[in-house]
């Protein structure tokens, strides 16, 4: 169907007394100008200002942030400092860097901007000052990842108070104070892009997952009713699942019972690289994918076939 059919259906309808807002018709939120391009180019993430929480982390987080700056986007790396890691009794890899550190290296490698953001995801408050120290930094905010996260695994049987408590704040309840901050500067704009970072566990029972499948599927299905709920305001609400990731932390060798672990949960029969998850959520992020809202994406190697 041609352009000028559709202006004509919908002169038609303004012509038949029915108004032009009740018509589904709209030039300003249909990508017109998408048609004849290529994919690649609609992958560009110049201009687009990204959020990544958990930014620092060794695998995903630090993978996202590459990806989106490599196709253009300036990022805010969002990770608590070195003190609130100390505080909140966390450790960090040996091999990590910190959010300046990730910040740093990937801004010389892809020539974008990307600044360092020191946060707790967890604090009502404290989110709201990042995102809006991350909308002043970049000059605004396009793209919200949702990649930090904060679970105890196990039993659920040998679960506290403290154990089921953190892991709710830090799986689900993290994610949605930073979409909640972060509506405050994409609803005005009338556009915006967040993704939620799920788990094939949300879906697929895992042993000493139960808790965190559990609450990733609540963040599955927080994913899909936001999206109906923004959806009308321009704002899209994605997700992508993750499997089985190979990182830094996560030696591989042969007589090692984690090593085989995918061989028989997947259909790759393999780990995934934190890259390829990376992947999707770029292209979530990009204008490739401007016909999603509410979906979730597999990419756990075809763990939940």
């Amino acid at each position: 169907m041609s352009t000028h059919f559709m202006q004509q259906v919908l002169q038609d309808h303004i012509d038949a007394g029915h108004g032009s807002q009740t018509v589904w018709w709209d030039e300003k939120r249909i990508p017109l100008d998408s048609i004849g391009k290529r994919v690649t180019d609609l992958l560009d993430l110049r201009g687009r200002r990204a959020v990544v929480t958990g930014g620092a982390g060794i695998n995903l987080g630090q993978a996202c942030v590459n990806r989106l700056a490599g196709l253009g986007a300036d990022v805010a790396v969002v990770d608590l400092s070195q003190e609130q890691v100390r505080q909140r009794g966390f450790s960090r890899h040996p091999s990590a860097p910190d959010a300046a550190g990730v910040a740093a290296a990937a801004a010389e490698k892809w020539g974008t901007k990307v600044v360092p953001i020191h946060g707790d995801v967890m604090d009502w408050d404290g989110v709201r000052t990042v995102m809006s120290e991350a909308a002043e930094a970049l000059g605004g905010i396009d793209i919200l990842v949702n990649n930090a996260a904060d679970v105890v695994v196990g039993d659920f049987v040998t679960f506290g108070r403290e154990e089921i408590d953190r892991s709710v704040r830090g799986t689900l309840t993290g994610p949605m104070y930073c979409t909640r901050a972060v509506l405050d500067h994409m609803l005005p704009e009338g556009r915006g892009r967040i993704i939620n970072i799920g788990s094939e566990a949300g879906s697929s029972a895992m042993p000493w997952l139960t808790v965190y499948g559990a609450l990733k599927a609540g963040l599955g299905q927080f994913t899909r009713f936001l999206g109906k709920e923004l959806g009308p305001q321009g704002i899209q609400v994605l997700g992508v699942n993750a499997g089985s990731m190979w990182g830094p932390d996560r030696p591989l060798t042969e007589d090692r019972p984690e090593t085989l672990y995918p061989r028989g949960r997947t259909a790759i029969q393999r780990y995934e690289l934190p890259e390829e998850v990376a992947n999707m959520v770029a292209f979530l992020a990009s204008d490739a994918a401007s016909a999603m809202n509410g979906a979730m994406i597999d990419m756990g190697g075809g763990m939940a076939v």
